[in-house]
């Protein structure tokens, strides 16, 4: 039964609770930070609602991993209960689960799925934040990561850890650390890769004496003090809302299937609440990385120790840039073979960006569905897996994988055996459902129930843009 207060369909579905009643008008104007854990949870539902998959509804939960009142990591789960291995997302810095949300309805049909908040993150709790070095603050992470998997009953499942951007570089360390709990290791546009250049301070610096010179040493001081994007959010008060909601409009706008309007409005409500939450994880990033992303333990140096397989996947117009990646990859097939099929491999998605999963969540759900496949269980699982992540896709060798895998792919040999590969839609397979996303800006008052038109077809698959690519890829 609902609790006093809570959203019925929320109750019905395990979703996030929404507020009810409303703030009170004068509690918005007397408070500096417009934001609370429950507004959170709010935003959340109505992302959740953008698009409510055929296979049922993700379901959040609160998983304790210490003793604390702010010792917990926000989950959702939902998808094929049963399924074996489990996914587990991990989402990148400063984002939360519900960036995942135009990826669930799809992988939710196939697999099994969970989606977690790094502790001090999103909406997961917010303890003190004290680590003083780099080991340190990967503890605070990984180690909650080790008790939350213990408390969500996985500890007889290996699991498929998917990691995002800094979320990636915490994967990585969590793999290294216990390879015992990971079947295989997915990095999605990770940050942390490659060693910084000796010189990388000199070329952002240029002459000290100049403005640029001046700018990047406040920037420095900045960085090395802690201050951080939630920070200065946090310190603008009521402004800090609409700073939020301009990045939101211009950021997720340059690549493949750009947000509409409709989930514009929702996800940056979503987006600013986690943001101007009280901080905590976020201080963790000068410890790991250096400005520009710079790990200071690059993975470059760290994954020849990996005893588990690893696959990377980019957007092709990630300012990360695959090229290290790929180059990775090679460096570690001169040392051991792939352990598994995807192992050793990059996937480069057509036109994305850094948020490939947004960019081109279609081609994002099917290249990560295709790691996935040879460790289901049954041959019926797989078989469904495999045809999904065929559909309507288009596979070659990526140039970033050399012209030597190039040479070698058009001799015959296995695209599996190419260092990195090109997800895109096979000719007429970007414009099959296109028509269907024309109508997706029509909405009822709460601004999170779909039109008929823009439903999911039979394959499971969401809409693709009507301005998609139409060729260059991945998997025939």
């Amino acid at each position: 039964m609902a609790s006093s207060g809570e959203h019925p369909a929320a109750a019905a579905e395990g979703l996030p609770a929404k507020e009810a009643p409303a703030l009170p008008w004068w509690t918005r104007y007397m408070r500096w930070r417009q934001t609370s854990r429950q507004e959170g949870k709010d935003a959340e539902y109505k992302v959740m609602r953008l698009f409510p998959g055929p296979a049922g509804p993700m379901h959040a939960s609160e998983v304790p991993v210490g003793p604390g009142r702010e010792d917990f990591l926000h989950t959702l789960s939902g998808g094929q209960q049963g399924v074996d291995p489990p996914v587990v997302l991990m989402p990148g810095y400063g984002a939360g689960v519900g960036f995942y949300y135009r990826n669930f309805p799809s992988l939710a049909q196939r697999l099994r799925l969970f989606a977690v908040d790094w502790l001090g993150t999103g909406l997961s709790g917010r303890p003190a934040f004290r680590a003083k070095g780099r080991e340190q603050a990967e503890d605070f992470f990984i180690n909650s990561l080790v008790a939350w998997r213990r408390a969500a009953g996985l500890e007889g499942s290996k699991m498929i850890l998917v990691g995002h951007s800094l979320g990636g570089y915490l994967a990585a360390t969590y793999a290294l650390r216990y390879p015992e709990h990971v079947q295989h290791l997915v990095l999605v546009c990770p940050a942390g890769v490659p060693k910084a250049p000796e010189d990388w301070e000199r070329q952002w610096l240029g002459d000290k004496w100049t403005w640029r010179g001046q700018l990047f040493k406040v920037f420095m001081k900045g960085w090395e003090s802690g201050i951080t994007p939630g920070s200065i959010i946090r310190g603008l008060g009521p402004w800090g809302q609409s700073l939020v909601y301009k990045y939101v409009s211009n950021r997720f706008s340059h690549h493949g299937e750009g947000l509409s309007e409709r989930e514009v409005a929702v996800f940056k409500q979503y987006f600013y609440h986690i943001a101007a939450a009280p901080g905590s994880g976020e201080f963790a990033l000068r410890h790991l990385l250096a400005p520009g992303a710079w790990a200071h333990s690059p993975l470059e140096e760290r994954l020849h120790d990996l005893q588990v397989p690893v696959t990377f996947i980019y957007g092709k117009h990630d300012w990360m840039r695959p090229e290290h990646a790929v180059r990775l990859c090679e460096q570690l097939r001169a040392e051991r073979a792939p352990r598994a099929a995807h192992d050793l491999s990059v996937e480069i998605i057509d036109d994305a960006g850094h948020f490939v999963f947004l960019d081109q969540p279609e081609l994002f759900d099917k290249a990560l569905t295709a790691v996935v496949a040879p460790y289901l269980k049954t041959a019926t699982q797989r078989s469904s897996a495999n045809a999904y992540a065929a559909a309507g896709t288009d596979v070659h060798v990526a140039p970033e994988a050399g012209a030597a895998a190039a040479a070698a792919a058009a001799g015959g040999a296995p695209l599996s055996g190419a260092p990195a590969t090109s997800w895109g839609f096979a000719a007429g397979g970007a414009g099959q459902a296109a028509g269907a996303r024309q109508d997706e800006e029509a909405v009822d008052a709460e601004g999170v129930q779909l039109e008929l038109g823009e439903e999911e077809d039979a394959s499971g698959a969401r809409p693709a843009a009507a301005g998609a690519s139409a060729a260059g890829g991945r998997r025939s």
